[in-house]
C-alpha cells in the first residue's frame, strides 16, 4: 500500500487541464462541463500525489509513466458501447480505478438490463420493448402514450419533447429517426410525472444514501433535455426533496438495487414519481454519474454539511481503499 502523497494518478477527461494554470477554454458549448474537469483536476492535485492528465481516453493503451490509479469522468466518446472501455483496460493493465467493474457498467448503460434488476428486486418500471438497429418495427403490447430514447448513453442525450408519443405512428417516427443516427432505442410506457434522483456513496463498505433531488423542468410532461443538464438551455430546477414519504420509499428502492451492484463506488438512481398515484418507477441509474459542484451528487452532499472537497476525497479514498491501494489510516472519512 501507498500513503496518497505518493500516489500517481492518471486523469482522463474531455476538458483535463495539463496543469493548474491552464485557461478554461471559451466559446465552447459546454463551458460548465470544463469548468466541472479543472475543478476537479483541482482538488486531486491538491490532495494526492502526482496527477498525469489527458483529454484523450485512448491515452490508457500508451502509458508512458508510471500509473497507480485511474480516475476517468469519460462516460460516452464516439466508439460503439464506449462505456466500459476505460474500466476493461484498467482491468487488464491491473490498475485501481474510479467507478465500477465492466460488468457493472454494463448493466447501468443498458436500461433494458437495468430494468430487469429492477423488476427482479421487486422495483416498479414503467413498460418497455426495445428496438435495436435495423431490428423491425413493431408496436409494443401496451397502449401509448409512449417515451422514446437511446437504449444506451446518459446525460438524456437525443431525449426532448419528440420523445413524447401519443400514438404508435409518432413512436416509430422517433424509432426511425434513432436508428438512422444508429442509436438503439428503448420505449416505455410513458409516466408522467416528476423526476427525482438518489445519490449514493460507497463510504468505506458503509453506503451513505444522500437525501433525495427533486426535478422539475418548464418543458412538455416535465422532459428534461441533455442541453438542460449541459446549462446550455434554461428550464430545469433542482431542489432537495422535502416529502419525506416519497424520500422513505426511495431509499428503500435504492437499498435494494444498491447491495446487486456491487463493486463501485458511486453511483445515482433515477426515478419519476407518477403524478397520479404517488408510486415510483425507476427510469436509470448510472455509475459516472456528474461529480460537478453543480451535480445533483453535490447538491445533495451540501445539504448533508459535506463540501464538494471532501465528497470527492471521501470517493477518491473509498474507491482506492476497496482496491488495497492506500490503508485506512490514510483515508478521509465523512
Amino acid at each position: 500500500m501507498k500513503k496518497k502523497s505518493e500516489i500517481n494518478i492518471l486523469f482522463l477527461a474531455k476538458y483535463a487541464p495539463k496543469n493548474i494554470a491552464e485557461a478554461i477554454p471559451e466559446n465552447i458549448y459546454d463551458k460548465v462541463y470544463a469548468q466541472y474537469h479543472h475543478k476537479v483536476y483541482e482538488v486531486l492535485t491538491n490532495n494526492y500525489g502526482k496527477i498525469v492528465s489527458t483529454t484523450d481516453p485512448g491515452g490508457i493503451l500508451h502509458l508512458n509513466t508510471e500509473v497507480d490509479y485511474i480516475f476517468s469522468l469519460y462516460n460516452k466518446f464516439p466508439i460503439r458501447n464506449s462505456e466500459i472501455f476505460i474500466s476493461s483496460v484498467s482491468e487488464y493493465l491491473k490498475i485501481p480505478y474510479l467507478g465500477a467493474s465492466p460488468n457493472i457498467r454494463a448493466l447501468a448503460e443498458d436500461k433494458h438490463l437495468a430494468k430487469l434488476l429492477s423488476k427482479h428486486e421487486g422495483v416498479p418500471t414503467a413498460q418497455w420493448k426495445t428496438y435495436n438497429v435495423d431490428q423491425a418495427i413493431i408496436p409494443p403490447e401496451f397502449a401509448p402514450p409512449y417515451f422514446v430514447k437511446p437504449r444506451f448513453g446518459a446525460a438524456s442525450a437525443e431525449i426532448d419533447e419528440s420523445s413524447i408519443c401519443a400514438s404508435w405512428e409518432l413512436a416509430a417516427k422517433k424509432i426511425n429517426e434513432l436508428y438512422k443516427k444508429d442509436i438503439d432505442v428503448i420505449l416505455e410506457e410513458q409516466i408522467k410525472g416528476i423526476y427525482y434522483t438518489c445519490p449514493v456513496l460507497n463510504n468505506f463498505g458503509a453506503p451513505l444514501f444522500l437525501t433525495p433531488i427533486k426535478e422539475t423542468s418548464t418543458l412538455k410532461d416535465n422532459v428534461v433535455t441533455h442541453q438542460q443538464k449541459r446549462k446550455i438551455q434554461g428550464g430545469l430546477s433542482r431542489e432537495i426533496s422535502s416529502d419525506t414519504t416519497i424520500n422513505q420509499i426511495l431509499l428503500g428502492f435504492s437499498k435494494k438495487l444498491f447491495k446487486q451492484i456491487q463493486p463501485l463506488d458511486y453511483t445515482r438512481f433515477d426515478f419519476i414519481v407518477d403524478e397520479d398515484t404517488g408510486i415510483p418507477s425507476l427510469l436509470e441509474f448510472n455509475v459516472c454519474c456528474n461529480l460537478g459542484e453543480r451535480s445533483t451528487i453535490a447538491q445533495s452532499s451540501l445539504a448533508s454539511s459535506i463540501s464538494y472537497e471532501d465528497l470527492l476525497i471521501n470517493i477518491v479514498d473509498s474507491s482506492m481503499s476497496r482496491q488495497k491501494l492506500i490503508s485506512s489510516s490514510e483515508c478521509h472519512q465523512l
